[in-house]
């Protein structure tokens, strides 16, 4: 692709979807989203052990934010650039929570396979996706690129429990100023997290959670792309 692009835009790779490899073709992230061009994305959760239970971490997404703003979401997640080889999750964790993990401390769990049609989207995406332990706590971490407005510790416990049902549940988190708590549903979360389109993702997200706080190895993955 040639040219310019729009401002707030930018030029991602297009991937071939049935194969699931990269083409080595240009498109703008707008055209890829409007005409269900694939690409790839990438996925960290981040997840910690206190006294009371495992945590997962998730962003809270600016109020200002095209699709999905205001909700809880996963820890990061972004799109990688075009021409982008090394460093994909590290360059987003950077510029959304402020942290810079390194290859070694990262959990692969591969590719998921991920479509989304909507009025205006369709959505064609593969995403990797990593784990990450890290206990530091939730006022070291800093929000760099005004996407992501705060950080919330969610228990795997109450996660699990409104993957089944509504409810609702306290929850603590750090808003780059302040330590805050609040009340929290399933309407505060992103609502793809409950979809079916993302069920078998979330059941490999959460099974990986236990293995690797309860065993120090993980063996989910997810399902193959192709």
């Amino acid at each position: 692709m040639a040219g310019k692009i729009a401002p707030g835009d930018e030029l991602i790779e297009e991937w071939d979807w049935e194969t699931a490899r990269p083409s080595g073709r240009a498109v703008s992230r707008k055209n890829a989203h409007r005409e269900g061009i694939a690409h790839e994305g990438v996925h960290l959760w981040v997840v910690r052990v206190k006294a009371g239970g495992t945590e997962i971490l998730f962003q809270n997404r600016a109020a200002d934010k095209e699709l999905y703003p205001a909700v809880l979401d996963i820890t990061v997640g972004g799109h990688v650039l075009f021409g982008h080889t090394v460093d994909k999750i590290q360059k987003e964790a950077v510029e959304e929570i402020g942290i810079r993990p390194s290859d070694k401390d990262l959990v692969d769990l591969g590719y998921f396979r991920y479509e989304e049609r909507s009025e205006g989207l369709f959505h064609r995406e593969f995403q990797r996706v990593y784990l990450l332990a890290d206990g530091r706590d939730l006022s070291e971490y800093r929000f760099n690129d005004g996407e992501v407005d705060g950080i919330y510790a969610v228990p795997i416990r109450e996660l699990e429990l409104l993957m089944r049902a509504d409810r609702s549940f306290e929850i603590e988190g750090f808003d780059g100023i302040r330590s805050v708590k609040r009340i929290v549903g399933r309407a505060d979360f992103h609502p793809l997290i409950f979809a079916p389109s993302m069920e078998r993702y979330m059941e490999v997200v959460l099974r990986a959670v236990h293995e690797l706080i309860e065993r120090g190895e993980v063996s989910a993955r997810m399902p193959s792309p192709v």
